[in-house]
């Protein structure tokens, strides 16, 4: 027997956190992308912040894909 939990969100509530996390990571995203001075030759400083940017790049691209989805199971036109 499944036992549904009282903290199910509604898809209406879905949206609204993705909506925040989103307008979050592109805050994130958009500061280290203006800080970022590209890789020097050698440097594994340079290294892992090209590979945290683009972590967070994927990141702010999969949450638009998600709410993209979401927003077309419930109908939402943009």
């Amino acid at each position: 027997m499944k036992i549904m939990s009282d903290n199910v969100l509604t898809d209406r509530e879905k949206l609204d956190a993705l909506y925040k996390k989103l307008v979050e990571a592109e805050e994130k995203y958009k500061f280290r992308l203006k800080n970022f001075r590209g890789v020097a030759h050698e440097s594994a400083m340079g290294e892992l912040a090209f590979s945290d940017l683009k972590v967070r790049e994927d990141f702010v691209q999969s949450l638009k894909l998600e709410i993209k989805a979401l927003e077309e199971k419930m109908g939402i036109k943009k």
